[in-house]
């Protein structure tokens, strides 16, 4: 495979980019786009299609005849299920709906959900990528490097990757992006609830709201600081949590900026 730029180009300044996470291209010509997503969002399987869209459509400039384009075809890895069927590996593709004859073979969508296999009882190509992907420590590496040479050489390529200072830059970049992703989300959810207080207090129950809404921010920013501490890996002990509910929004705001910054809890907290 050849590996391409991932990074897809604007046509105009008002058109939505797309950042893909591999795109390769296999000697017959085939674009192959994969892509992984550990969180369900809204409008997933639209913005895959768009995924597609944008990178089939790359291959043409103008001038250019429609008999250049290849088969483009996204591979999406999910780790949380999005698609109703039972098995783990569907596969989209545009048919007649009657017949079920293929229209072309220019699109082909492979959705793979994680969370479906059984790893105990799968014994194949799919199912050794897929305990790779999901391995938790070096152990359950090593073991399925064991089960085929195509891992073995993908668990060695990964350590070399993870010892890499810019690789490891990237990741924490990443990492932090997450975060902050999920922190955003508690907030716009905190700002809903606030929302729907004010609206009560404009039909006349006034009384203890503004008590009630700081306790709602005080108790969403306490949820962002350990989430924020889980995904670092930050252990909060029993003491650690006891002294967490003890702080006023303003002190949870000051120690979620501290956390972000720092990637650590404050020294004797």
């Amino acid at each position: 495979v050849e590996v391409l730029n991932p990074e897809l180009p604007k046509d105009l300044a008002a058109d939505r980019g797309a950042v893909l996470d591999i795109h390769v291209r296999l000697v017959d010509g085939r674009h192959i786009d994969v892509e992984m997503q550990s969180e369900l969002r809204s409008g997933l399987a639209r913005r895959f299609l768009y995924y597609w869209a944008r990178l089939h459509a790359s291959q043409l400039t103008t001038g250019d005849r429609y008999k250049k384009l290849c088969p483009t075809i996204s591979v999406i890895i999910l780790k949380e299920s999005l698609l109703p069927m039972a098995k783990a590996h569907s596969t989209f593709q545009v048919l007649e709906v009657e017949t079920g004859h293929a229209l072309t073979d220019e699109l082909e969508m492979h959705f793979i959900e994680l969370s479906k296999i059984d790893l105990e009882q799968s014994d194949n190509a799919l199912a050794h990528w897929m305990r790779f992907l999901l391995a938790r420590n070096e152990e359950e590496l090593e073991e399925v490097a064991m089960s085929d040479p195509n891992i073995r050489r993908a668990t060695e390529a990964l350590k070399a990757l993870s010892e890499d200072p810019e690789a490891q830059e990237l990741a924490r970049q990443r990492e932090m992006a997450q975060i902050n992703l999920k922190i955003m989300h508690q907030f716009a959810v905190a700002e809903g609830e606030a929302k729907g207080l004010a609206e009560g207090e404009a039909k006349g129950r006034k009384e203890g709201r503004e008590e009630g809404r700081d306790e709602g921010r005080r108790e969403t920013l306490q949820l962002a600081v350990e989430t924020a501490c889980e995904l670092l890996g930050i252990e909060i002990d029993t003491a650690c949590r006891g002294k967490l509910t003890e702080l006023s929004v303003d002190g949870l705001s000051s120690l979620l900026g501290q956390i972000r910054s720092e990637r650590r809890l404050p020294v004797g907290f």
